[in-house]
């Protein structure tokens, strides 16, 4: 049965084709930009420089430590984290299985960065469930989330097991209110 999404307002929210990965990039950019025009002077964090030549390149360069950081964007909540994992929906987030290997071959001391914006509050597919608007920021230094994703819950998507456009076949599911992940805003 397909769901649906809606906005605080009551609106159906219309996505994109979730395994459109050059769609996904493009916007994951803009929100890089969004994100460090907003908070990127609180945090000291900048565009990675890098990424003008590299569009695969981490996303941002902490300027206090010298250190490369990711931002994870999330605007719909994984509402059916309670049913699949026990995970409040209201607090869960996921982090792509992909990233994870690369981090570790190549970026371990990469910073994560969590920018959560509920878009989506309320999900639709016979049964409802709902979520309270939330945003902010969580920080977790990779070192730790890898020890953490150790024992986190593993979503493979399911539209995604032939899949021959680049994208993860799974995310981790995490739950913010670990005391690993530390609020900012």
């Amino acid at each position: 049965m397909a769901y649906k999404l809606f906005d605080i307002n009551g609106n159906v929210i219309e996505q994109h084709d979730l395994q459109d990965k050059g769609v996904w990039c493009q916007t994951g950019a803009s929100k890089e930009k969004v994100f460090v025009d907003k908070f990127g002077k609180s945090l000291n964090l900048i565009i990675n420089p890098e990424k003008e030549n590299n569009p695969y390149a981490p996303d941002l360069l902490n300027t206090s430590t010298n250190l490369l950081a990711d931002l994870k964007t999330q605007n719909t909540p994984f509402f059916q984290a309670q049913t699949r994992f026990n995970y409040d929906p209201q607090y869960t987030v996921v982090f792509n299985g992909k990233d994870r290997h690369r981090y570790k071959e190549k970026y371990p001391d990469i910073e994560i960065y969590f920018a959560v914006d509920w878009q989506a509050i309320k999900f639709e597919n016979g049964k409802i469930i709902e979520v309270k608007p939330m945003t902010g920021v969580w920080f977790i230094p990779f070192q730790k989330l890898d020890k953490l994703l150790e024992s986190s819950p593993f979503h493979s998507y399911g539209q995604r097991k032939f899949d021959q456009r680049g994208n993860a076949k799974g995310s981790y599911v995490l739950n913010l209110l670990n005391n690993n992940f530390i609020r900012l805003l």
